[in-house]
């Protein structure tokens, strides 16, 4: 009999949203102990955030892949 394999729901390239969502959290939390609203002009801290946000993407993206074993492509 031939078996089919069905594919992984853990995407080999993205890591599960909730990672994502713990991470950029945690770090709105801490950001805005070090820079409580009101201090800083509105542009600055949607810059600070902005950049937070895509470095924060940025890094558990990597590291994810960087953990996740290698899989080959079917072609």
């Amino acid at each position: 009999m031939t078996e089919t394999r069905r594919p992984s729901p853990i995407s080999p390239q993205w890591a599960p949203w909730w990672i994502y969502l713990v991470v950029l959290l945690g770090a709105n939390y801490l950001r805005e102990g070090l820079f409580p609203t009101g201090h800083l002009p509105v542009p600055v801290a949607v810059v600070i955030a902005l950049g937070q946000a895509a470095v924060l993407f940025t890094l558990v993206t990597a590291i994810w892949r960087w953990t996740r074993p290698r899989t080959r492509e079917r072609g």
